[in-house]
């Protein structure tokens, strides 16, 4: 009866043990559940919207083969570790492709977003906001709604550009997301929610307030309050009724659009782009301009650069960067 009790007592100290070893041992547990403290990728790689940075944050990856690497060796030692999954997502995301292409980032943001990393929810929606495709736009739009009730900031700022194919409802949620993002300081929801009401909704009774939120991001240094309020000083359409609280003003929308598009912003490069491609009387038309500026547009730039050029979109391709750093500083002014 003794050496029964003892076999039984063996039995369990042997399986506890196991246990034990399994669960502090094993290279791929141990690694999935480690903080894997500030790493390469970290490092080349970090996201300025995202709220669990561990790396300062970058406007722009310098090297995108280099931290593309580095995030597929760190997920290696720290597979399922959401951040790293979140930013191979973003870097696989910014890859170019066609815009009907689904983005390849989005099963690594998926991974991360499910474990409840917001920035990738975030970063998903726009991911699939900016794609062509049945459905896709809509998916985005809800992922962005996500990504804002549970509190991500950017994804509060940015809803209102989007409230166009939204119904009432929606709308007005938009909006007071926006509102939500400005009381928390951020910079970019003034000219979200200007864009709303001047470009989308055309809703006069609120166009004190968007002239006066655009100025308010303008000197608080937001590039895309920069841009829009640049875009609206110099081309010659604009929304009816406005141009009593905001008169043309080439010389200074010009010089906020350089500004915002030497800063970053790629829409307000889209927008020189368009300038320098002959629509307005008060630039002349410059090929190479136009060709600088689109090109430092993004994808969307590439391809009104191939079509001003009569060029195959689907095969054409920027210069290269070289000879963009080469030319920036005289094709900028």
């Amino acid at each position: 009866m003794v050496m029964k009790h003892e076999r039984r007592r063996l039995a369990c100290v042997l399986v506890t043990t196991a246990i034990a070893a399994f669960t502090y041992n094993s290279p791929a547990l141990a690694a999935s559940s480690a903080d894997p403290g500030v790493t390469q990728c970290d490092r080349l790689a970090s996201h300025p919207h995202d709220d669990k940075r561990v790396a300062p944050p970058l406007a722009r990856v310098a090297d995108s083969a280099a931290a593309l690497e580095a995030c597929r060796r760190d997920l290696k030692q720290f597979p399922g570790h959401p951040r790293l999954q979140f930013l191979l997502g973003m870097l696989l995301d910014g890859e170019p492709r066609a815009r009907w292409i689904k983005s390849p980032g989005l099963p690594w943001m998926k991974k991360a977003s499910d474990q409840g990393y917001l920035t990738a929810t975030y970063m998903m929606g726009r991911s699939l906001l900016k794609s062509w495709g049945r459905g896709r736009r809509r998916e985005g739009r809800d992922l962005l709604f996500v990504a804002a009730r549970k509190g991500h900031l950017q994804a509060q700022a940015e809803l209102p550009r989007y409230i166009g194919r939204m119904n009432d409802a929606l709308r007005k949620e938009a909006l007071e997301w926006g509102e939500i993002a400005v009381k928390r300081g951020n910079i970019d929801a003034y000219a979200s929610i200007a864009s709303a009401y001047l470009l989308v909704t055309s809703d006069a009774k609120n166009y004190p307030k968007a002239i006066d939120y655009l100025h308010k991001g303008d000197r608080a240094g937001s590039l895309e309050a920069m841009a829009l309020l640049g875009r609206l000083q110099v081309f010659p359409f604009a929304p009816n009724g406005m141009r009593e609280l905001l008169p043309e003003n080439h010389y200074g929308g010009m010089q906020r659009m350089l500004d915002a598009a030497r800063g970053g912003s790629k829409r307000a490069a889209f927008y020189l782009g368009l300038l320098y491609a002959g629509s307005t009387i008060s630039v002349s038309p410059r090929r190479e301009k136009m060709i600088y500026w689109f090109c430092r547009a993004g994808e969307r730039g590439r391809y009104m650069v191939a079509e001003t050029l009569e060029r195959d979109v689907s095969t054409f391709r920027c210069p290269v960067e070289k000879m963009q750093k080469k030319n920036s500083k005289s094709l900028g002014q």
